[in-house]
């Protein structure tokens, strides 16, 4: 079996056509059926992660209802245009062989303070009483 180069100027025009392809797909997918994967996390323990509720808010999000996203997960809900942000720089980077997006610096002093966050909006949304109760999706 051959193996796929990733700099072949071919594979990267596929992940150029491919990607968005199924961006949409995935959207419209959303759009219409209105259903997110299941939290596997919720299933398993009864606890609500930080992502759950994540699917509910990109349904609302593409429903234009912004403040019922907020309500699903409001921490994805903020923290979703810096990751779209990164994932398009790098498919962009990765499409025409080159950065051509800017990008802000993340010093470890960030990423630990964005894990510290998500751990205690974790712990925060799983506490049953008010106000605590309106971080459950």
């Amino acid at each position: 079996m051959k193996k796929v180069d990733f700099r072949d100027k071919r594979v990267r025009i596929a992940v150029g056509i491919a990607v968005p392809v199924i961006l949409l797909l995935g959207a419209l997918f959303l759009y219409y059926f209105r259903s997110g994967p299941p939290c596997i996390f919720y299933k398993l323990t009864g606890l609500y992660c930080t992502g759950c509720g994540t699917g509910r808010a990109a349904v609302a999000i593409l429903h234009g209802d912004l403040l019922a996203a907020l309500g699903y997960n409001p921490l994805s809900v903020i923290l979703a245009p810096f990751v779209a942000y990164y994932l398009l720089k790098v498919y962009i980077a990765y499409v025409f062989g080159r950065e051509l997006l800017p990008f802000f610096k993340v010093g470890r002093g960030a990423l630990i303070a964005v894990l510290v966050v998500m751990t205690v909006f974790s712990v925060l949304r799983n506490i049953p009483v008010e106000p605590f109760a309106y971080l459950a999706p």
